[in-house]
C-alpha cells in the first residue's frame, strides 16, 4: 500500500522528502502524461515519489485550452511574461481564481465557442483536469515567489543586526541556490496553497481519484486546510496516531527502514480490516535525534467507508459500490506538518 498525496497534483521537494521519509514512496496524480514539472521528474527519478495518471484521454483538448489560456494571460496582461507577471503583479489576490479575472475568461471562451462550435454537453472530469493544471501551476509559481520574499525578509533581518551594508540584487535572484537551512521548513508551515479554494480543490482532485484503477487506503496531505475540510465532511473519523515533534533523518538509516516498513504495515492492516481493530502494534517513530526538520504526524480513520466511496460522498459525486473492487474497508486520512 503507497499512501496518495492530496488534494494537489505537484509536490515540493522538502514535502516529498518529508512525506517519504515516514511513509516511503508516494503516489502523486497528474492531469495528462505530458513532462511533469522538473523538481517532480528528479523525485520520480529516484523514487521518492510514484506520477500516476488516473486519466489518459483527450489530451490534446487538454493542451490546446491551456495553451490558450496562457496566450489569454499574455494577451491581457500586455506582457511577454506572461504567467510569471502576473504571479508578481498580484501577490495580494488568488491568482485564476479572482472574480474579475473568472468572468472575463468565462465570457472570452463562451465567445469563442458560440462562433466556432456547437453547444456541447459540460464534462465535469474534463472540466476538473483543466481546474487542477491550472491551480499547480498557480501553487509552482507561487511558492518560487514565497521563497524569494523569504529569503528577502531572511536578509533583511541579517542586515539589521550585522549592519553589512546594501542587499545584492545577485543573490535575490539565486534565491533558490541561497536558501538557508531553515528557510524551507519555516516557508511550509507558513504556506498552505489548499487554504485556497479548499472545496474546489479537493472536488476536481477526488473526482480524478475516482478514476484510479490500483488505489490506496492512505491519504496523506500537507495542507491543515485539505485535512480539517475532509474531516467535517466525514460521518465519523477517530484520531488512531498523533505524533508530535518528530525529527526526520534525510538519509535512510537501517532503524528508520525498519519503523517505516512495519508502521505501513499496521496501517494497511488497519485500512483493509473491520473497525475497531487494535493500533497498539503502531510503534513510536525511531528517527535520528539530531536533525534539522521536525514534523507533526496526524492519522485519523474514516471507519466503513472504502476510499472511493467516502470522497465520492463528500463531494456529492453518485458512488456505485459494484463499480469499486477495494480490498480496503476504512479510508485512513494523515496530515503532515513541519513544527
Amino acid at each position: 500500500m503507497k499512501p496518495i498525496y492530496f488534494p494537489f497534483t505537484c509536490i515540493f521537494d522538502l514535502s516529498a522528502e518529508i512525506i517519504s521519509a515516514i511513509f516511503g514512496q508516494t503516489v502523486i496524480y497528474s492531469t495528462s502524461s505530458n513532462n511533469p514539472p522538473e523538481m517532480m521528474q528528479e523525485l520520480a527519478k529516484r523514487g521518492v515519489i510514484d506520477i500516476r495518471i488516473p486519466v489518459k484521454k483527450d489530451e490534446n483538448k487538454l493542451n490546446a485550452i491551456l495553451k490558450d489560456h496562457k496566450s489569454w494571460l499574455n494577451l491581457h496582461l500586455g506582457d511577454k511574461r506572461g504567467m510569471t507577471a502576473f504571479f508578481k503583479t498580484h501577490a495580494d489576490k488568488i491568482p485564476f481564481f479572482n472574480d474579475t479575472i473568472t468572468a472575463q475568461i468565462r465570457a472570452d471562451i463562451k465567445k469563442k465557442t458560440q462562433q466556432k462550435q456547437p453547444e456541447t454537453k459540460p464534462d465535469p472530469l474534463f472540466n476538473a483536469r483543466i481546474f487542477l493544471h491550472i491551480a499547480q501551476e498557480f501553487d509552482t509559481q507561487n511558492w518560487e515567489i514565497n521563497q524569494k520574499l523569504f529569503l528577502v525578509d531572511k536578509m533583511q533581518q541579517n542586515l539589521i543586526e550585522n549592519i553589512k551594508g546594501e542587499i545584492d540584487s545577485s543573490y535575490i535572484e539565486n534565491a533558490e541556490n541561497n536558501l538557508p537551512n531553515n528557510l524551507p521548513n519555516n516557508l511550509l508551515r507558513a504556506y498552505d496553497p489548499g487554504a485556497y479554494m479548499t472545496a474546489d480543490r479537493i472536488k476536481a482532485w477526488a473526482l480524478l481519484m475516482q478514476h484510479d484503477q490500483q488505489g490506496s487506503g492512505l491519504f496523506i496531505t500537507d495542507s491543515k486546510s485539505a485535512f480539517e475540510y475532509l474531516i467535517d465532511k466525514a460521518s465519523q473519523t477517530e484520531i488512531i496516531v498523533g505524533f508530535d515533534s518528530m525529527p526526520l533523518q534525510k538519509n535512510s538509516i537501517e532503524k528508520a527502514d525498519k519503523w517505516r516498513d512495519n508502521f505501513m504495515k499496521e496501517l494497511e492492516i488497519i485500512a483493509k480490516n473491520p473497525w475497531p481493530t487494535s493500533t497498539d502494534k503502531i510503534a513510536e517513530p525511531i528517527f535520528a535525534k539530531n536533525s534539522d526538520t521536525k514534523v507533526s504526524l496526524t492519522l485519523a480513520i474514516v471507519p466503513g467507508q472504502m476510499p472511493h466511496e467516502f470522497f465520492a460522498g463528500c463531494c456529492g459525486y453518485n458512488y456505485s459500490e459494484s463499480k469499486e473492487k477495494s480490498q480496503f474497508q476504512n479510508t485512513l486520512l494523515g496530515l503532515v506538518e513541519p513544527f
